[in-house]
C-alpha cells in the first residue's frame, strides 16, 4: 500500500487546493441545508489550519458542530489532507460577521452593516447604516435618513454591526 500525499503547497498549489476543499465542503452542507460563509487555510508548506464559518438562517447546536466536525474530517481526508496533520476550526461567522462578498451583502440586507472606505466619500471613510439594496458592483445604505451609494471595489471592511445591542448592555 502506498502512503497518501500530504499537501505540501507553494503559491498556486494552495489555490488549487483551497478551491478543492472549498468545492468539496460546499457541496457537503448544501446537502445539509447549510452554506459556506467563509473557509481560510493556514500554513505556508503544509496545511496548518482550516477555519470553515457555516451560515444557516437557523440556530445550531453544539451537536451538529460536532456531528460536522466529524463529516468535514472524513471529507478532507478523502481529499489526501491527513487528519492530525491540521487543526481544523468549525464555527458560526458570528454576530457582526465580516461581509466580504456580494453573496455575503445579500445575507446582511436589512441589517445595520459598518463599512471602512479605501478612498473617502465626502471626506468620511467610515459609514454605518441600514443595507437596502446590493447588486455586482454597489451598495446602498441609509443613514439618518439619507441614501449612500458605495462602490463595493471602494469597501475596505465591512460587518454586521450592532450598535443598539451594545448600547443596551450598556445601559
Amino acid at each position: 500500500m502506498g502512503s497518501r500525499p500530504t499537501f505540501f503547497m507553494n503559491g498556486g498549489d494552495q489555490v488549487v487546493i483551497k478551491n478543492k476543499i472549498t468545492h468539496s465542503i460546499s457541496k457537503y452542507l448544501s446537502s445539509e441545508n447549510l452554506e459556506l460563509y467563509d473557509l481560510n487555510i493556514a500554513g505556508d508548506q503544509m496545511i496548518t489550519k482550516i477555519e470553515i464559518f457555516i451560515f444557516s438562517e437557523e440556530e445550531q447546536s453544539i451537536k451538529t458542530f460536532e456531528r460536522l466536525s466529524f463529516q468535514i474530517h472524513r471529507l478532507l481526508d478523502e481529499l489526501g489532507v491527513e487528519k492530525g496533520s491540521y487543526e481544523l476550526i468549525i464555527s458560526s461567522p458570528g454576530i457582526e460577521r465580516s461581509l466580504k462578498t456580494t453573496r455575503h451583502f445579500e445575507l446582511a440586507l436589512n441589517e445595520e452593516i459598518k463599512i471602512k472606505l479605501f478612498n473617502p466619500k465626502d471626506g468620511e471613510y467610515t459609514f454605518i447604516g441600514n443595507l437596502i439594496k446590493i447588486d455586482n458592483e454597489k451598495i446602498e445604505i441609509t443613514q439618518g435618513g439619507l441614501s449612500h451609494f458605495f462602490e463595493l471595489e471602494n469597501i475596505k471592511k465591512a460587518n454586521i454591526s450592532f450598535n443598539k445591542f451594545k448600547e443596551k448592555i450598556k445601559s
